[in-house]
């Protein structure tokens, strides 16, 4: 179902200048949470008060369930009272009236979400998922951990996609997110999607298939691309008159991921065996967080080329749909860009260096999380090693700004990375022994996949 424009228009609704979809990485999800403090710092939001687009972002009333962070800050206990403070979590969402009122918003990016996701979920359904995953979970002697996940995951989407939960202009819950997109008309649209096809499982518990190193063969990579010739349909059938430009980011670069390193850590902590690495790859890679899973470096290499060919198939598989309307694609090149920042490969030389009055207060590296009384390594991405940091995602709306620019002839100022270390709490305040608190995030890990 498409909203008439006229519909939208009675309710007050104008044409907003910017829309973003997608998947969890735009959402601004850290260490498996999400909450305001980090719906505030994603790349979507960053990118936007950047360059100077007014933007509807969500804002979340209270975190989704659990906060994982606060939980590492106490310990093992933690996981004690974590069916209890699911339960309640749960509870607040599914029967709290709205405070805020919105009827849109306008970054609709899911957690958890795929390419068919963007065209066929819609918010009601994800509140009766919510629903049923909740009443599971009271019935449930034990934590039922994959009930949680998808209590998880539901009470986002439904919070995203039908802020209202169905009570004021009904019509919203029934709208995807390209739904809304074709029924709002934005002049840009912000697109982050395709990790969920293979990459997330890839980088976080070193899990594919013999057929995924060959672009040819690898069916998540064939998906990406059917799928992104699909978006370039919709785009065209629905919005070829009001949308002037789509901003797609690639898909990172499968090495950079932080959970993939060494099985030693002593074979990666020095920077001196960083540097003198000079981006060629480690003799082998295991994943840091959840089960450790060994990776050969002949399947890294392999399945970077795969990643690196699925980017270049599906932004020319969008192009082709796009080719005969007035509508500008733009690519994100996330692949390339972010490697400026993999000191996992190159050395401290490409780390983001946070200084106050001259000195050096912390060291910010695509290296595994690591935080103890003595030390702290890392910092890119959060505890799963998978989701950005505020200054991650500050590094990935640097290379959003730079496209804008180039794009639109503008000249907006790129983010100070070291400056957003302040607005980062994980950061500023992380868990002081994280590594044998690391099971507490490998226990939860495998049901949010």
């Amino acid at each position: 179902m498409i909203l008439p424009p006229n519909h939208l228009a009675l309710a007050g609704y104008m044409r907003p200048p910017v829309m973003a979809i997608g998947d969890s990485m735009s959402n601004g999800v850290r260490s498996l949470t999400i909450r305001d403090e980090l719906a505030a710092l994603s790349p979507v939001q960053q990118f936007a008060e950047a360059v100077g687009l007014p933007i509807r972002r969500p804002v979340y009333p209270r975190e989704v369930l659990f906060d994982l962070e606060e939980m590492a800050r106490k310990g093992i206990i933690s996981l004690f009272s974590l069916q209890s403070t699911v339960l309640k979590n749960g509870k607040a969402w599914l029967t709290g009236k709205p405070k805020a009122k919105p009827l849109f918003h306008d970054n609709l990016s899911c957690a958890g979400a795929d390419w068919s996701d963007m065209f066929e979920r819609r918010g009601a359904e994800a509140r009766a998922e919510a629903q049923a995953a909740y009443a599971q979970l009271q019935a449930s002697d034990n934590l039922d951990l994959g009930a949680v996940a998808r209590l998880w995951f539901s009470i986002n989407d439904a919070f995203l996609l039908d802020p209202n939960a169905g009570s004021a202009f009904a019509e919203t819950s029934q709208l995807s997110q390209l739904e809304q997109v074709a029924s709002r008309l934005p002049e840009r649209l912000l697109v982050n999607i395709g990790a969920n096809e293979g990459l997330f499982r890839f980088g976080m518990l070193g899990a594919y298939d013999s057929t995924d190193f060959e672009f040819a063969t690898c069916a998540g990579a064939h998906e990406i691309v059917r799928q992104a010739g699909r978006l370039g349909q919709f785009l065209a059938a629905h919005l070829r008159n009001d949308l002037k430009f789509v901003y797609f980011n690639t898909l990172i670069r499968p090495r950079a991921v932080p959970n993939l390193a060494p099985y030693q850590d002593q074979a990666f902590i020095a920077n001196a065996t960083r540097k003198a690495l000079a981006g060629k790859y480690y003799s082998e890679y295991s994943t840091k967080v959840a089960l450790r899973a060994p990776i050969t470096p002949k399947a890294m290499k392999a399945y970077d080329q795969v990643i690196k060919a699925t980017n270049d198939a599906a932004v020319a598989a969008i192009q082709a749909e796009l080719s005969g309307t007035p509508i500008k694609l733009v690519t994100v090149d996330l692949y390339g860009g972010i490697e400026q920042y993999d000191s996992k490969h190159y050395g401290d030389s490409r780390s983001i260096e946070v200084k106050k009055a001259g000195k050096l207060v912390k060291r910010i590296t695509n290296l595994p999380f690591a935080s103890s009384l003595l030390k702290f390594q890392g910092g890119i991405a959060g505890l799963d090693n998978m989701h950005p940091s505020a200054i991650g995602y500050a590094a990935i709306a640097n290379e959003m700004i730079k496209a804008y620019n180039a794009a639109e002839g503008a000249n907006a100022a790129l983010i100070d990375l070291p400056s957003v270390y302040r607005k980062d709490s994980l950061l500023r305040s992380p868990p002081k022994s994280w590594e044998p608190l690391n099971s507490l995030v490998s226990t939860l890990v495998p049901f949010f996949m």
